[in-house]
C-alpha cells in the first residue's frame, strides 16, 4: 500500500535526508529528485543545474524543467532516460515489502568531455553568450555509468531509510495520539462505570469521535441466543434503529459477529450503501467491528458516515478494532459489576422482605409491606400486590409521583390478566409516601407492566406487579427479582392465612369460654364480647398496631377468667360485699393472670388481665400502680370493662344510660382512668353513632336485652 503524502513530505524534509543529499550534491554536482509512488508529483529536488536553467528557462517548476515525463519503470532495476535539457538521468524505484514508496531521479551529468563540447555548441546555437555557456557546461560533472549507478543505489538507500524513519515517526505519533484518546476514554469510563447504559453510550460516542463518524449503533448479543439487539444509537441516520434486532450471520453486522472480523464498507462513486445495524437508512461509508473479550462475543460496534463529501479513512477499521477491544473489556466489566451489585441488591431486599414477613401475621400488613419493598427494589411509577386467595379480592399499591386514578385499576387488571368488565376489587389500599393519585385522565398513557403470579400449592392466590410509562423499563433481572419476591409473598400469605384460621378457631374457643364465664357470674349476656369490642375500638382510636389490638381482643374475652377461682356465693351475692368478700373478689385478677401465664400463646395477655383494675391515681389493685406505671393495654381494658359494667344490668344495681356512663367516665378521668383512653372511647362511640352503627357501641333501650352482635 503506498505511503501517505504526509509520510513522504516528512521524510524528504527531514534534516537527515537533506544533510545526506546536500553533501552528495556538493561533492558530485548531481541533481537529485524524488517523485511520489505514481511518479506524478515532485516531493523533493535539489536546485536545477545551470545548463538546464539556460535550456528550459520558461518551465513552471523544477520538475518540468528537469524531468518532464520520466521513463516507465519495469521491476526493480533503474531506467535510463534524458532530462528536459537533454542530459542523461536514471530513474529508480524505492520499494519495500512489495510496495512502491516513491521514485528517485538522479541526473545532471555527462559521460565524457566530448558530451560537454556538444552541449557547449548547443548553447551557443541557442544564442547564449560564450562565457556563460562555457561556465554552464563546466559545472556538469563527467561520470561513468558505473559511478552514476553507485550514486543511484546510494540515493535509493537514503530515500528508503528516510521514508522508513518518517513512517515510524508518524506511526509513533499516531500511536501516541491513539493512546491519548484511549486514556481519555478510560478516564471517562471509570467515572460512569457504575451505569452500564451510560457506558454503552460513551463507548459509541468515543468510537464515532475516533473515526469522525456522524452516526452509529452499539449492538449487544442477548445471552443464550444468536440475536443482536441495538441498545444504543446516535446520529440522524440511526434515529430509528434503537431496539432493532438481527440474527448472527444476517447482514453486515451479523457477519461481523459470526466471523469476529471487522468490515469497512464504502459506496461506489459516492453512492449509498445499506447497513444491517440500521437498515432503514442509507449511508455512504461504515465500519463494523466485533466487541469481544477472551474469545467471547459481546456485541458489534457500528460507525457510519451519511453526509456527502465525507468518507472513512483506510485505517479507520484497524483503529476502531483496537478501540473495540478496550470497549469490550470496559462493557463486560461494567456488566459483571452490575450483575454482582444486582445479586447483592436482591439478597438484601429478599432478606429484608423475609425478615419483615417473619413478624407479620396479618394479610393487610403483608400486602402493605410487600408494596413498600417493591418501592425499594424497582424503578417504577405504579406497583403493588393483588391478593385473590382465601376469599379476598384486594390490592395494596404504591405510586411514585403523580399517577392518574384511572390508571391504577387499569394497570392492576392488566397485571392480573383480568377483563375490565370482570368483578371489581373489593379493596385497594394506597401505601406510599413518594407520590399520590390525581384526578386527571390517563387513558392516553402507555404503560409498561411487568407482573408475576403468586402461587401457593399450585394455586394462584395473587399477583405482584410494577409498571411505568417508559418503553423497555424492565429487563430479565427485574423479572427474576419480582419472581423471587413473589415466592416470599406466597410463603407469607400462606402463613398469615394459616394463622388467621388458627386465630379464628382460638377466638371461637375463647368466646365460648367467655360465655361460660358470663353465665357463671350471671352477668348480662355478651359482657366479654362487648368489653372486647370496646377495647379494640379504643386501641384503633389510639393508633395501636395490629399485635396490640389482637392482645386486646383476647384480653377482653378472658379478663374475668380468674373469677373461676372465686366462691360462687360471693359472685352471686345480690347485696354489697363485706370487706373480706371484697378482698376475695379482688383476687380474681391475680387468679386469672396465673391461669393465663400457663399458656404460652396467651403470655402477652397476662399483664393486661393482672392490672386491669389498677387506678390512674394509684388506688387500684393488685399492685397499686399509678399513671404510666400501669401497662397501656391494661388501662384500655379498665375503661372498656368499667363502661360495659356501668351500662349493664346487675343483680345489685340498675344499669346506667350511655350518657350517664359517659359522664361518670369523664368524672373519673385522671383519677380512676387514663384521660387519654377515656377520650378515645368517647370518640369511638361518637364515630359509631355518626356512622349510624348498629353494633355493640350503640345504646339499647333500657327494656331491651343487650345481645352480642
Amino acid at each position: 500500500m503506498p505511503v501517505s503524502a504526509d509520510v513522504l513530505a516528512s521524510a524528504f524534509s527531514s534534516k537527515e535526508w537533506r544533510d545526506a543529499v546536500d553533501a552528495l550534491f556538493e561533492a558530485t554536482g548531481l541533481v537529485i529528485g524524488v517523485l511520489d509512488a505514481e511518479a506524478s508529483t515532485v516531493v523533493y529536488t535539489t536546485p536545477q543545474c545551470l545548463y538546464c536553467g539556460l535550456t528550459v528557462p520558461s518551465a513552471d517548476s523544477v520538475s518540468e524543467a528537469c524531468f518532464g515525463q520520466p521513463p516507465r519503470l519495469d521491476g526493480q532495476a533503474p531506467a535510463r532516460g534524458d532530462c528536459r535539457g537533454g542530459l542523461p538521468c536514471y530513474v529508480a524505484p524505492v520499494d519495500q515489502d512489495g510496495s512502491r514508496l516513491c521514485t528517485v531521479i538522479v541526473g545532471g551529468f555527462v559521460a565524457s568531455t566530448r558530451d560537454r563540447k556538444r552541449l557547449f555548441e548547443k548553447l551557443l546555437g541557442r544564442g547564449v553568450a560564450e562565457g556563460e555557456a562555457r561556465k554552464a557546461v563546466r559545472q556538469i560533472p563527467v561520470m561513468s555509468k558505473r559511478e552514476v549507478e553507485a550514486f543511484v543505489r546510494m540515493v535509493v538507500a537514503q530515500a528508503k531509510a528516510a521514508v522508513r524513519r518518517s513512517a515510524e515517526n508518524q506511526g509513533w505519533a499516531g500511536r501516541l495520539r491513539e493512546l491519548e484518546l484511549f486514556a481519555e476514554a478510560g478516564q471517562e469510563f471509570s467515572v460512569v462505570h457504575d451505569d452500564v447504559e451510560l457506558v454503552q453510550d460513551r463507548i459509541l460516542a468515543r468510537a464515532m469521535g475516533i473515526v469522525s463518524g456522524d452516526s452509529g449503533t452499539l449492538m449487544l448479543l442477548r445471552p443464550g441466543t444468536d440475536i443482536l439487539e441495538v441498545v444504543t444509537a446516535r446520529g440522524e441516520s440511526c434515529a430509528q434503529a434503537l431496539g432493532e434486532r438481527i440474527h448472527v450471520g444476517e447482514g453486515i453486522a451479523g457477519r461481523v459477529a459470526q466471523t469476529r472480523r471487522g468490515v469497512l464498507i464504502t459506496g461506489d462513486n459516492g453512492g449509498m450503501v445499506r447497513h444491517s445495524s440500521h437498515p432503514h437508512m442509507g449511508i455512504r461509508a461504515a465500519v463494523s467491528v466485533p466487541l469481544q473479550r477472551d474469545e467471547r462475543l459481546i456485541g458489534v460496534l457500528n460507525v457510519s458516515v451519511a453526509r456527502a463529501g465525507r468518507d472513512l479513512e483506510g485505517d479507520a477499521l484497524a483503529l476502531l478494532e483496537r478501540f473495540a477491544m478496550m470497549g469490550a473489556q470496559v462493557l463486560d466489566s461494567s456488566t459483571r459489576q452490575r450483575a454482582t451489585r444486582r445479586a447483592l441488591f436482591e439478597l438484601m431486599h429478599l432478606g429484608e422482605y423475609a425478615k419483615s414477613m417473619s413478624t407479620t401475621s396479618d394479610l393487610d400488613a403483608v400486602a402493605a409491606t410487600t408494596a413498600s419493598v417493591l418501592e425499594k427494589a424497582f424503578d417504577f411509577e405504579l406497583g403493588g400486590i393483588v391478593v385473590t386467595g382465601w376469599g379476598r379480592d384486594q390490592a395494596a399499591v404504591t405510586v411514585i409521583g403523580d399517577v392518574p386514578e384511572s390508571a391504577v385499576e387499569e394497570v392492576i387488571y392488566e397485571a392480573a390478566g383480568w377483563d375490565l368488565d370482570s368483578t371489581p376489587l373489593t379493596k385497594v389500599q394506597l401505601v406510599t409516601h413518594r407520590g399520590e393519585t390525581v384526578k386527571r385522565p390517563g387513558n392516553d398513557d402507555e404503560w409498561t407492566v411487568m407482573s408475576t403470579e403468586i402461587m401457593v400449592r399450585q394455586t394462584i392466590v395473587g399477583y405482584l406487579f410494577v409498571a411505568g410509562r417508559e418503553v423497555g423499563l424492565f429487563d430479565a433481572d427485574d423479572q427474576r427479582l419480582l419472581t423471587h419476591l413473589a415466592d416470599h409473598a406466597a410463603a407469607a400469605l400462606e402463613k398469615t392465612a394459616l394463622l388467621a384460621r388458627l386465630r379464628d378457631d382460638f377466638t371461637k374457643t375463647i368466646a365460648a369460654l367467655s360465655v361460660t364465664l358470663d353465665a357463671g357470674e350471671h352477668a348480662a349476656r355478651g359482657h366479654s364480647d362487648r368489653v372486647m369490642d370496646y377495647a379494640m375500638a379504643i386501641g384503633e382510636r389510639l393508633g395501636l398496631d395490629l399485635e396490640d389490638i389482637e392482645v386486646l381482643r383476647f384480653a377482653g374475652l378472658l379478663h374475668d377468667v380468674g373469677k373461676l377461682g372465686v366462691n360462687e356465693e360471693i359472685l352471686l351475692k345480690p347485696a354489697n360485699l363485706t370487706d373480706e368478700e371484697a378482698a376475695e373478689m379482688r383476687r380474681h385478677s391475680q387468679i386469672g393472670a396465673s391461669i393465663l401465664e400457663q399458656i404460652e400463646f396467651l403470655d402477652a395477655i397476662t399483664p393486661v388481665v393482672l392490672h386491669h383494675h389498677e387506678h390512674w391515681d394509684g388506688q387500684g389493685y393488685p399492685g397499686g400502680l399509678a399513671g404510666e406505671e400501669i401497662p397501656l393495654l391494661a388501662r384500655v381494658l379498665a375503661v372498656a370493662d368499667s363502661f360495659d359494667a356501668m351500662t349493664s344490668e346487675r343483680t345489685y344495681r340498675r344499669r346506667l344510660s350511655f350518657s350517664e356512663a359517659r359522664a361518670e367516665l369523664r368524672a373519673q378521668s385522671g383519677r380512676q382512668f387514663d384521660g387519654r383512653v377515656v377520650e378515645a372511647l368517647l370518640e369511638a362511640l361518637d364515630a359509631r353513632a355518626l356512622a349510624g352503627a348498629t353494633g355493640l357501641l350503640v345504646e339499647k333501650p333500657a327494656a331491651q336485652e343487650q345481645l352480642p352482635s
